[in-house]
């Protein structure tokens, strides 16, 4: 579409270079970058989330970096809401949606169903069932109930498991008796990205890297925030009650936590 706002995804692998790409697209064709880093969302988590520096910030206008507490719960549906209102009430901007977490980026493309969070006794619930069977146990119910939807969550994913049976205890049967599924309802809910943002050009750009060539730039990555202090940021969200908040058990972060805990050695912790 002549003279339409562009909206421009950029996805990729850690390290493959997506916010230095977007850094430059964005000055050639003055657009915003709105992140979709699950860990760059929060305020203190700066190092281990690879957050663009000052003068990176300073270049183009960042949104949703630095944007919410670790104390607080900044979910899929959360980003994609504030993701959409930017976009909408800005129809002539330009903006770039980067970043390497791929259910926030589809929460944005797609949509997310409109549901409550569950409440704090099912919460409670689900948590004592955790402690008394075991997440593999939690998981094999989730499987037995919405297959499709256990088959695109890891079985060590603790917070999404819960989240998804959270939802499950609120749908109400269907007429007939029959459960309805979080993959029935998201195929009634979502929309096209075209039907989503009319009125824009729309293009995914997806960086892919060899796997020779990646892990040393990963490897390098990692030793520069064990340098710049890496281990001391975890140990401050330890000290200020932070270490069992979803956030850290992202890539990186649960690593230290490991090496802090005494289950991996110093020598493994850059490698992990």
């Amino acid at each position: 579409m002549a003279n339409a706002a562009k909206l421009i995804f950029i996805v990729g692998p850690t390290a493959s270079g997506k916010t230095s790409l977007a850094i430059e697209i964005a000055e050639k064709i003055n657009a915003e970058i709105i992140s979709a880093d699950s860990v760059q969302f929060y305020k203190e988590l700066k190092i281990g989330s690879a957050r663009p520096s000052e003068a990176e910030l300073a270049r183009v206008r960042h949104h949703l970096v630095a944007h919410v507490s670790i104390a607080e719960d900044y979910t899929a549906g959360d980003f994609a809401r504030e993701a959409m209102n930017l976009i909408e009430q800005n129809p002539k901007r330009n903006f770039l949606v980067v970043g390497g977490s791929g259910f926030y980026i589809q929460a944005l493309q797609k949509g997310m169903y409109p549901i409550e969070r569950a409440s704090l006794t099912v919460q409670a619930a689900l948590e004592a069932r955790i402690e008394n069977e075991g997440l593999t146990a939690i998981y094999e119910e989730l499987r037995a109930r919405d297959p499709e939807a256990a088959s695109k969550i890891a079985v060590q994913d603790r917070y999404r498991i819960v989240r998804a049976l959270e939802i499950l205890h609120q749908l109400a049967p269907q007429p007939d008796g029959s459960e309805q599924t979080l993959s029935e309802m998201r195929r009634e809910f979502e929309h096209s990205a075209i039907e989503r943002f009319a009125g824009r050009d729309v293009l995914t750009i997806g960086l892919k890297i060899e796997r020779n060539r990646l892990e040393p730039r990963v490897a390098v990555r990692a030793q520069s925030m064990l340098d710049n202090g890496f281990t001391d940021e975890v140990k401050e969200l330890i000290r200020r009650g932070m270490a069992d908040r979803p956030a850290l058990q992202s890539v990186g972060y649960k690593e230290v936590l490991q090496f802090l805990n005494g289950a991996i050695s110093e020598d493994k912790l850059a490698s992990a």
